[in-house]
């Protein structure tokens, strides 16, 4: 199910707190060139923002999170940023996002602003 969701106030539909999307977006913005890419995650205190290396060739484009770091980790949210084009999922997104069962979170450096696709 794609939802598009705008953010109001400091969080995202109650679902993402205010400080994290500032958090991931100042990364976003720290890497202008490439998909920039990360995890939130929770522990038993509060939700946090993991940042992660892409690894993949085209980082333009694509990106790749090392597995071993999803498996170590309590994931609510994968995140990565689109450089030159909307926010919103792309059909590689939402093919991963259901495979993984866990739900993107995109930011548009473009139009700065963020899509959170909810797995199905």
């Amino acid at each position: 199910m794609e939802v598009f969701l705008e953010r109001k106030h400091t969080q995202l539909n109650n679902d993402i707190p205010g400080y994290l999307l500032d958090e991931i977006e100042a990364y976003a913005q720290s890497k202008p060139l490439e998909e920039s890419c990360g995890l939130i995650c929770s522990n038993e205190e509060s939700m946090f923002f993991l940042p992660c290396e892409n690894l993949s060739k085209n980082k333009t484009g694509h990106f790749v999170i090392n597995p071993l770091i999803l498996i170590e980790n309590n994931v609510n949210y994968i995140y990565h940023s689109h450089v030159s084009q909307s926010s919103k999922p792309s059909i590689l997104d939402i093919k991963s996002s259901n495979a993984l069962c866990i739900s993107y979170l995109i930011y548009s450096l473009r139009d700065k602003d963020f899509y959170l696709y909810k797995c199905v």
